[in-house]
């Protein structure tokens, strides 16, 4: 796989990182008044409408062996139901700014994944460079947000399943590289198809949907999560994954803080702080020297 990009690869790039962004807020304001499993059936639901729908006009036939709908059911557990579930929960406790910052920890992990998971994206000192300029800026964003997490339990448990968020859609991203139906249509609705089949019965039976009075704010927010924060952007994903790679989709979780915090501080009178300007100089020197210095090594 070659690393010279081209320009609609970056556009791709930001489309996932505005809508997954975004997302967080969406999220925020849906819990407050739907319960977090509600929020990912609906959306991952509403996500499969839009994208089934899609496929089927094209005349994009779904995977048809039980093997492709096996592969497919596993990327959509790790890559929307688990992280969904995660995520929602523990948006209960802190900041939608904060969620979005630990989206960050992803490439870390998609690095080392990539590494022993595909055949060519191995490690490298040139992705380190950037590896590491990136993690310094996310670095110090959390510097400038520790300060109100607290010492309990229910804390450590919400950013621990941040994190593990984080790596979920980290392995998510390796399982769709790895998938042999490279279409993206088909790919993307079985995954929400399979994904939905899980999420809508969790949800029935642990949080009984039908007992909540969602707000009109709640409802345009699952609309909006479901069609393009879930729908077009799985999309997205599995065609720029098959075009670029897992490494370079993994970067769209350095914009994603910078669209996430700008969205709580605009919306949601959420914090913004000078260490984030810091962090925004790092984060784009990080992506840009991932890219660049492998380029010049490529003529070399």
């Amino acid at each position: 796989m070659t690393d010279n990009r081209a320009p609609i690869h970056f556009i791709y790039l930001l489309l996932l990182a505005l809508f997954w962004g975004s997302a967080f807020m969406f999220v925020k304001i849906s819990l407050d008044s739907l319960g977090p499993l509600t929020i990912a059936a609906s959306r991952i639901g509403i996500g499969a409408i839009v994208i089934t729908s899609i496929a089927l006009k094209k005349g994009i036939k779904l995977p048809r062996t039980v093997s492709e709908w096996f592969n497919c059911t596993i990327v959509g557990i790790a890559g929307t139901v688990l992280p969904f579930l995660l995520v929602n929960w523990s948006m209960q406790y802190v900041h939608s700014s904060l969620a979005a910052i630990c989206m960050s920890l992803s490439p870390l992990f998609t690095i080392t994944l990539a590494h022993y998971m595909t055949h060519d994206e191995k490690f490298s000192s040139n992705k380190l460079t950037g590896i590491i300029f990136g993690i310094i800026g996310v670095a110090s964003l959390f510097y400038g947000t520790l300060s109100e997490i607290g010492n309990s339990i229910t804390m450590v448990m919400a950013l621990s399943g941040l994190v593990a968020t984080a790596f979920f859609y980290a392995f998510a991203g390796i399982l769709i590289k790895n998938l042999k139906n490279k279409e993206p249509l088909g790919t993307a609705s079985a995954m929400l198809i399979s994904a939905t089949l899980i999420s809508v019965p969790l949800a029935l039976i642990f949080e009984e949907p039908w007992t909540f009075t969602p707000t009109t704010e709640a409802i345009y927010s699952i609309l909006i999560l479901g069609i393009f924060a879930t729908g077009i952007a799985s999309l997205i994903l599995f065609h720029l994954t098959h075009l670029a790679g897992a490494t370079f989709v993994s970067y769209n979780t350095y914009l994603i803080p910078l669209v996430g915090l700008s969205a709580g501080y605009i919306w949601l009178d959420e914090p913004l702080k000078p260490t984030y300007l810091i962090s925004i100089s790092l984060i784009s020197v990080g992506i840009y020297l991932a890219e660049r210095r492998q380029k010049l090594s490529d003529l070399t």
